[in-house]
């Protein structure tokens, strides 16, 4: 990873500006292609949120974290990015 290597994150960019990007409009004529990916960058701290979910889906939610061997916070964060990390 960039990072760990101590090297700077490229910054954020359109498609539209990545295509208008002279060194990206050669290499995609080269053949390149282009991914998109989701970049989910963790601060290092909590912070505390009020949800309000259907009282079933709570317990479902709690038997799976416990299932898991997470907490609920834990199995709601590992879910939340895994469908922004994934799509669907």
């Amino acid at each position: 990873m960039l990072k760990d290597r101590g090297e700077k994150l490229p910054r954020q960019r359109t498609l539209e500006a990545l295509r208008a990007d002279p060194d990206i409009a050669a290499a995609l004529a080269e053949g390149a292609a282009v991914a998109l990916v989701p970049v989910l960058r963790d601060s290092g701290r909590s912070v505390r949120a009020n949800l309000s979910l259907d009282a079933g889906l709570l317990e479902a939610i709690d038997e799976a974290a416990d299932a898991h061997g997470l907490t609920r916070s834990a199995f709601i964060a590992t879910a939340a990015r895994e469908k922004i990390e994934h799509g669907g």
